[in-house]
């Protein structure tokens, strides 16, 4: 007689062979993204009072904010005193009193980096990306030339997912109009915690050289964010 080949139901199937096969038909998690992680991380809160520090080539002021306020009253110059105000801090001052609405949170830098942001380098506590930016919402046509002949960086919080810093800089010259060219440009921010976690612009340099017209120019400013304070019964959100 012929040695009867076992059929597959007289087969007990090893332990551990089941459980390889319950895994494979469970759904396998999501891979994490430290970079979606931090765009989703909730941005509830206060908004904050803060002394903003400006400099640049002819100015140097300390303002006091408080985003509260109504609009044209948001302001209030420490230093230098209104007496030896120049032309361009007058006008420094009236730009910002018409746009300053507390709106200094890092996340609001996420308009910049698209779906393809690659991940070139992390370490155990955070992620560093790299990507074209994108123009702002609000972006000009002279802005948008400027712009996709950037570089853009990003660098997130791997344990408490938030951004970083940031940084937009060009890799070479570049002629965003025929009658100008940019030699360089470099905008760096650097973030800070605020007390509920949200982390915010502390730090913003930036620097532009270039020609137009025939005339070379070059500009830098300087801007830092500092001693925040929550304001009662704010509610939440960035504005």
């Amino acid at each position: 007689m012929k040695p009867r080949l076992p059929h597959k139901e007289d087969m007990p199937m090893p332990r551990f062979l089941t459980a390889l096969a319950l895994i494979s038909l469970a759904p396998m998690p999501a891979l994490a993204d430290p970079l979606q992680d931090a765009l989703a991380a909730s941005q509830d809160g206060p908004l904050y009072t803060f002394d903003l520090t400006y400099r640049d080539s002819d100015i140097e002021a300390l303002i006091q904010v408080d985003p509260s306020r109504p609009e044209g009253e948001r302001l209030l110059v420490l230093s230098p005193d209104k007496s030896e105000w120049s032309e361009d801090l007058t006008k420094r001052i009236e730009d910002m009193q018409a746009s300053t609405d507390g709106d200094i949170w890092c996340h609001n830098l996420a308009e910049h980096i698209p779906d393809d942001a690659r991940l070139v380098s992390e370490t155990d506590k955070t992620a560093t990306y790299t990507f074209t930016p994108l123009p702002a919402e609000d972006a000009d046509k002279n802005e948008k030339k400027v712009t996709k002949h950037l570089t853009g960086s990003v660098v997130v919080d791997k344990t408490d997912p938030a951004i970083l810093s940031f940084r937009m800089a060009s890799d070479k010259p570049f002629k965003p109009v025929a009658v100008a060219k940019i030699d360089d440009f470099d905008m760096q921010i650097a973030c800070a915690r605020a007390p509920d976690g949200r982390t915010h612009i502390a730090r913003m340099d930036m620097s532009l050289s270039g020609s137009a017209m025939m005339q070379a120019f070059s500009q830098s400013d300087h801007q830092a964010i500092s001693n925040l304070q929550p304001i009662p019964n704010s509610g939440t959100g960035s504005k």
